[in-house]
């Protein structure tokens, strides 16, 4: 296996588990469904199901137990484009790759099921619904070698594709860096949607200066460009406007959105979206 890989599934895999913040995922906690009794709270245990009147009546904190959980449908999106191929601090494929790991972690550890696709123009790759660990492996590994270069996510087919094969109302993270015109309309008001904006705080602000040859990865054409403060400040407000807009619509949508920059605890990050 890729050794960044592997490194990427054992810190995911020890956050999630660890008993601490990888309870704050609470998105991945389904509805009992039958009641069945009540026992002793024990850590780990989902604190919403805590019996407040059991507990005042005993000495220690009491909590229901149900028969069975309403099991979850969790689709993670790749959204692969070219200019995942990029980073600074590290490659924001890298932290695409992280976030795949701990959301499908996540979802294992909740018992629900869990699927992922990478999309661009069309399905790329396709992982079945599973609620295997071993499934994890298999996307965070995909994920690291998958060849982003020259591609250009299309997220009206996204959403047709959605509409068309996920039957069931979903939790559906999509993770990218969601550049250009974006509507989510189509899925949105269907499936409790996150989208996961992946960035670099220099692609956001080229804090360079002088002559460079840049080649725009989803089309593979280079240009040689000056670089200035002016020009940098320009990009900058170019960029914001975009994510305004961007803003507004997930706003609109009730999508909930959060960026997570290649420098960050990438974890630390994810727990406080998902938390909002």
């Amino acid at each position: 296996m890729n050794q960044v890989a592997q490194e990427i599934l054992l810190r995911a895999r020890k956050d999630v588990f660890s008993g601490n913040l990888g309870n704050h995922l609470t998105a991945f906690q389904g509805d009992g469904l039958d009641f069945r009794e009540i026992r002793e709270y024990v850590h780990g245990d989902d604190i919403r199901k805590i019996n407040w009147k059991a507990t005042a009546k005993s000495q220690g904190l009491k909590t229901n137990v149900f028969n069975e959980e309403r099991e979850l449908n969790i689709v993670l999106a790749f959204m692969t484009t070219g200019s995942i191929n990029f980073g600074s601090v590290k490659l924001k494929q890298e932290v695409v790759s992280e976030i795949l790991a701990l959301l499908s972690f996540s979802a294992i550890k909740g018992h629900n099921r869990l699927q992922s696709i990478f999309f661009e123009k069309k399905i790329e790759q396709f992982f079945k619904p599973s609620k295997q660990e071993s499934m994890v492996y298999n996307i965070v590994e995909s994920a690291i070698e998958f060849d982003c270069v020259g591609r250009e996510v299309d997220y009206g087919a996204f959403c047709t594709f959605i509409n068309s094969v996920v039957r069931d109302k979903s939790i559906i993270f999509m993770i990218g860096d969601f550049y250009g015109d974006i509507d989510l309309s189509e899925i949105a008001h269907k499936n409790e949607l996150y989208a996961l904006i992946v960035r670099d705080r220099l692609e956001e602000y080229p804090l360079l200066r002088g002559n460079f040859e840049l080649i725009d990865t989803n089309t593979l054409m280079g240009s040689e460009v000056t670089i200035n403060k002016k020009i940098a400040l320009e990009y900058k407000r170019l960029i914001e406007e975009q994510d305004i807009r961007l803003f507004s619509h997930f706003l609109e949508h009730q999508v909930t959105y959060g960026k997570i920059y290649t420098d960050e605890d990438i974890f630390l990050r994810l727990s406080e979206i998902i938390k909002g």
